[in-house]
């Protein structure tokens, strides 16, 4: 775990301990979403999808109700925005190491 094995029995509190394992448990969450991807394909591969399931109804995890997918798609003023935003921080950065050069 990153842990010595003396610190991790000894010296650590249990509530660390739960901690620890919880922040690893939540660094695998893409695993586990790619293991669902792959039991579902698996799953309907030959006999096709006849129920319209997602991977979240025929395998679901813990998880998924931390998971909003209801964010809208940025409006296309939005992505504007951000196109200019990005367009002026490279001109800077471009000036800066003109500068720099010289």
């Amino acid at each position: 775990m990153g842990r010595n094995r003396r610190d991790y029995l000894y010296e650590m509190e249990y509530w660390e301990i739960v901690l620890i394992i919880r922040g690893y448990r939540r660094r695998n969450i893409l695993q586990y979403q790619l293991q669902r991807q792959q039991i579902f394909a698996s799953t309907f591969a030959f006999a096709g999808n006849k129920d319209n399931k997602k991977p979240e109804d025929l395998v679901p995890m813990y998880f998924d109700h931390y998971i909003d997918m209801s964010e809208e798609a940025i409006t296309e003023e939005e992505q504007n925005e951000l196109l200019d935003e990005i367009a002026e921080i490279n001109a800077f950065n471009e000036q800066n190491q003109n500068q720099q050069q010289q």
